[in-house]
């Protein structure tokens, strides 16, 4: 209970560096990150906040620093970095370059970075100094940073790795106090260590974790005194509060909902008086369509949820729970101690702000796929009762009517497969996680074949749902990657593309096949596929052709080639 509390510190509104350095947690447990800070500005006072930042997903930050340069001559290249920093000091550059130019000037050293590295950088504040107010933008340093945070943001455009260290936002909200006039004299750090949090926060649990780890799949949220304030079965319907936090609250939740992340509910109330509270409270900004499943009984919450991650077909370490009974919380999390959980208050006022701090939910670009897969999870419900009608697997896939579409090298899929990297965690053989810019690498190089594979059938289009990354090296295809949505498997469409597309390689006279592997804590159904599919993981292509048609006997669904 006293670590649940800990952590809805870090994640509340009001952060204080007492609260921050008093957070205890195992080092020994953290996956270490690098970072690499390449820099006009101090960033040590940034750093040293971090750490318990980074502890609530894992991860221990380790630092490197460039000296003081305002050239950025020496841009490091050292190996196992994992995201550069560019921390700037934007006013050094305001009196010789205009924006454009300066613009220009920091994507000729960008070009210097290791490519497949993510790469953050700081805007500026447009405001952090009082006689600034005695000027129109145009006669005043606010139009240089104007214009030059445009330019920032443009740049995102050519570098598909990069991403903004939004100072002009989180200054905004913070006012006059997140500038520090003593500091910027004495250190030449011109920001308050109000401000100085934020930041550490920002970087800690909303970029990197968007830009290096998987995003959670779906929300499991309580009703009573989290959604809104009271207790139905007490109140009914018109005797619950709505308050303007839980407004909020609701809205961001929405807003989660529309870009990827699914909304089901777990409530210890009767399921006709959820279903009827929906129905009448239409001043509540969520309603019953943005839930994907609703489990309102007097079960345990931890069953509930058991039940909605096999809907779902994904685990449950890809789902947050939200409650405002501590209690709850603690017997979910000893019964699934994969799950991650998020205290409520009754108010609303701190759930919407711990909700929107919490590491691996930021979205780093709006998710095009979002109410396809929300459509295809309940398209999934109606198959499970097709098929438990069947008579036989065969005639059960038969009744779908699948079409498998395989495209080689389609760069039209590409921001697709590398979220689809990000986030898949079961089917994924090799657990690579590749960063944009190794992703554009591989696709370029003509020494390698992505096949990325969609799927369809009477219910649904479920899009892009599979990918394979293959490195040809001679007569040797080498599959680096092979990665299968959670909402394809049981359908054996893995079997049916990996035999296509060995057929194309042995055509192009590739003779060898071999599969990189990682065993990590949930790719257990990619690795016990594979073990079906090959006996030594490099062998003769033939022989797994050969077994892959044994597997695919009879089996129904269309396998065509496609091409955008």
């Amino acid at each position: 209970m006293m670590k649940l509390t800990q952590f809805c510190c870090l994640l509340n509104p009001e952060l204080n560096s007492r609260d921050v350095k008093k957070f205890s947690f195992e080092i020994n447990t953290l996956k270490s990150i690098k970072l690499s800070i390449e820099r006009t500005l101090p960033f040590e006072y940034i750093a040293k906040f971090m750490p318990p930042f980074l502890s609530l997903w894992d991860k221990e930050g380790i630092f490197s620093y460039s000296d003081y340069d305002t050239s950025l001559a020496q841009i490091s290249r050292e190996d196992g970095i994992d995201v550069y920093i560019f921390w700037m000091d934007w006013r050094l550059y305001m009196e010789n370059m205009s924006p454009e130019q300066c613009a220009i000037w920091f994507s000729e050293r960008l070009i210097k970075t290791k490519s497949n590295c993510s790469i953050l950088v700081n805007n500026w504040p447009s405001f952090w100094q009082l006689d600034e107010k005695q000027y129109s933008a145009n006669l005043s340093k606010r139009g240089w940073i104007y214009q030059f945070n445009v330019q920032l943001e443009r740049l995102k455009q050519e570098f598909k790795q990069l991403e903004i260290i939004d100072l002009d936002l989180l200054s905004s909200q913070i006012g006059m106090s997140s500038y520090d006039s003593r500091n910027d004299k004495v250190s030449n750090y011109p920001f308050s260590n109000q401000l100085t949090l934020q930041v550490a926060r920002y970087i800690s649990l909303n970029l990197l974790p968007a830009m290096l780890e998987p995003k959670l799949k779906a929300i499991v949220v309580d009703l009573d005194n989290t959604l809104y304030s009271g207790v139905l079965g007490e109140d009914g319907n018109d005797g619950i509060h709505l308050t303007e936090e839980h407004i909020q609250l609701q809205k961001v939740l929405k807003n989660l909902k529309e870009n990827g992340i699914l909304l089901a509910i777990s409530s210890k109330n009767n399921e006709m008086d959820v279903l009827e509270l929906f129905e009448k409270r239409t001043d509540f900004p969520l309603q019953r369509n943005d839930f994907t499943f609703i489990e309102a009984n007097w079960s345990s919450k931890a069953e509930n949820i058991k039940i909605m991650a096999k809907k779902f077909n994904f685990d449950v370490s890809s789902m947050l729970f939200i409650d405002d009974n501590p209690a709850e919380l603690m017997h979910v999390v000893s019964d699934l101690p994969a799950i991650h959980l998020l205290l409520a208050d009754a108010t609303g006022k701190e759930t919407v702000h711990r909700l929107i701090n919490y590491p691996r939910l930021y979205s780093l670009k709006k998710d095009e796929m979002a109410e396809q897969r929300q459509q295809d999870i309940l398209a999934n419900q109606k198959r499970q009762v097709l098929q438990a009608n069947a008579v036989d697997g065969n005639a059960y896939l038969n009744s779908l009517q699948m079409q498998i579409g395989i495209y080689e090298n389609e760069k039209g899929h590409m921001q697709r497969i590398f979220e689809l990297g990000q986030k898949t965690n079961q089917f994924n053989l090799a657990l690579k996680r590749l960063t944009k810019g190794q992703m554009e690498e591989k696709f370029i190089s003509q020494d390698y074949k992505i096949y990325s594979i969609t799927l369809s059938d009477i219910l649904s289009y479920s899009g892009i749902i599979g990918v394979f990354i293959c490195h040809i090296n001679g007569v040797t295809a080498r599959f680096e990657e092979i990665l299968f949505s959670c909402r394809a498997l049981g359908r054996k469409v893995e079997d049916a593309a990996l035999h296509s597309i060995l057929k194309k390689l042995q055509k192009e006279h590739i003779q060898f096949v071999q599969f990189d592997t990682v065993r990590g804590p949930r790719n257990k159904p990619a690795l016990d596929w594979i073990q079906s599919v090959t006996l030594n993981y490099v062998e003769n292509l033939v022989d797994i052709k050969n077994r892959l048609e044994a597997k695919l006997l009879d089996y129904p669904a269309e396998v065509i080639e496609k091409h955008e």
